[in-house]
């Protein structure tokens, strides 16, 4: 029974170092949960200076963004190879420091999950639910 635990064990391991050892393949694994078709449902809130009108940020509810492995595209821009570095931050003092933002009103959890798409970041909020900064602005999205 041992044996069969360690054999086990050591199978584990050499399927995650040879998905560590393959581009690509670590950060497929770690980023199924954000892959995929999100429609914009709210605008949660908006930094001190964006890069659009609260009209245009209300006309970008219904859209899709599409977020993929070698791409992120949304309201007709593609963003080419994106990271999707993920970090844990304090909510507050992310929002404060680098969004320029209060998150009182996002329902994020604190602390929360940043990924960095190279062009924007989007917060995990729940399973199936994430938040998009764009243009200063911050959007609830559903996955569908």
């Amino acid at each position: 029974m041992k044996r069969l635990n360690l054999l086990c064990h050591a199978r584990r391991m050499a399927f995650i170092a040879i998905a560590m050892a393959v581009p690509g393949v670590a950060g497929a694994i770690d980023n199924a949960d954000i892959y995929g078709r999100w429609r914009i449902t709210k605008v949660l809130g908006a930094a001190e200076v964006a890069a659009m009108s609260d009209k245009a940020a209300w006309g970008l509810i219904g859209k899709t963004a599409r977020i993929q492995q070698h791409s992120f595209s949304f309201n007709g821009e593609t963003c080419e190879e994106p990271s999707y570095e993920r970090s844990t931050q304090d909510l507050v003092r992310s929002f404060r420091e680098e969004g320029h933002a209060s998150p009182a009103h996002m329902g994020l959890p604190d602390p929360v999950t940043s990924i960095d798409a190279r062009c924007t970041h989007f917060f995990l909020k729940r399973p199936g639910v994430i938040v998009i900064h764009w243009g200063g602005y911050y959007f609830d999205a559903v996955k569908y």
